[in-house]
């Protein structure tokens, strides 16, 4: 039986999983993102692919490809990831092939994270059965990817997606992109008026408790939400919009923003273009579900 090894290369960990074609996943794992550089990284992947194939052989099975989901503006076509990461060793070179000569000559594809992220939601997560649908992955800064007839919108650069530089907010005489009003962001700023840590969930229950400054910094964060999500959906006008990220987790913020949504759509009389959001399915499992899909279908 043929299987395949998925990796997904994160700045903190790089998660692994082993599945069948139809995504359904046999064991699943993780280890530390190597500081060390490129051949570390390679020995660690080739670590999990002697140990993973050892145990397939007392099956019957073997590993048929590695599918990696990558940081960076990666080109599927040469497999070199350009950019910049968190893990900078990777970028500027054919990262597949130097894979492939470490795990026996197996085909490796490779894909953007963000990318993946999509595509599993569409393959068989929050998006299933549509053809048209946005990304949009809300952590320390804002990305996402874009899927026009089922298939991934890159640009001429391979950066298309790259939401957060929208700009959605004023600070004074300055406008402030989106990534600047994640959550993460307004905690910090948090901590720089009141000298008192905070990460989102905690500004949250303070903004719920009715202080003053965390009130006033979760509604910038809704307001910068309902714009970029807007002007998404004016350029692109699409079916659905995937919302990934630990936000995503939270139940009662996609009320909020459809809230600020109408609000602003009642103000200027577009209330017909307001998107679908709907949670992503999958968590931090949809880029290894996405990885695969582009490993066998793309």
């Amino acid at each position: 039986m043929d299987l395949y090894l998925i990796f997904d290369l994160g700045g903190t960990s790089v998660k692994f999983a082993v599945s069948d074609k139809e995504g359904k996943f046999d064991s699943t794992g993780s280890f530390p993102t190597p500081k060390e550089g490129m051949e570390r990284m390679l020995e660690e992947m080739g670590r999990v692919y002697e140990a993973v194939q050892a145990e397939l052989n007392a099956a019957d099975s073997r590993i048929a490809g590695i599918a990696v989901s990558s940081p960076g503006a990666v080109d599927i076509r040469t497999g070199v990831v350009g950019g910049i990461s968190a893990i900078p060793y990777i970028h500027g070179f054919p990262f597949t092939e130097a894979v492939s000569r470490r795990l026996n000559g197996l085909p490796v594809s490779i894909e953007n994270d963000g990318n993946c992220a999509a595509l599993g939601e569409l393959w068989k997560g929050a998006a299933a059965g549509r053809r048209n649908m946005v990304s949009v992955v809300c952590g320390t800064g804002i990305g996402g990817s874009i899927v026009l007839d089922g298939r991934v919108y890159r640009g001429k650069s391979n950066n298309a997606g790259e939401f957060g530089n929208y700009l959605v907010n004023r600070e004074g005489e300055q406008r402030r992109t989106w990534s600047s009003c994640t959550m993460v962001n307004q905690a910090k700023r948090y901590e720089a008026l009141t000298g008192r840590s905070a990460d989102g969930r905690e500004l949250f229950r303070l903004a719920k408790a009715g202080d003053g400054d965390a009130v006033r910094l979760v509604e910038e964060f809704y307001e910068a939400m309902a714009v970029g999500l807007f002007q998404i959906q004016f350029t692109l006008d699409t079916e659905l919009i995937v919302l990934g990220g630990g936000i995503s987790e939270a139940p009662f913020v996609i009320p909020e923003i459809y809230k600020r949504m109408k609000r602003l759509a009642e103000d200027a009389e577009f209330g017909f273009l307001i998107p679908e959001i709907v949670p992503c399915r999958f968590g931090n499992k949809a880029n290894l579900y996405g990885a695969l899909y582009c490993h066998l279908y793309t």
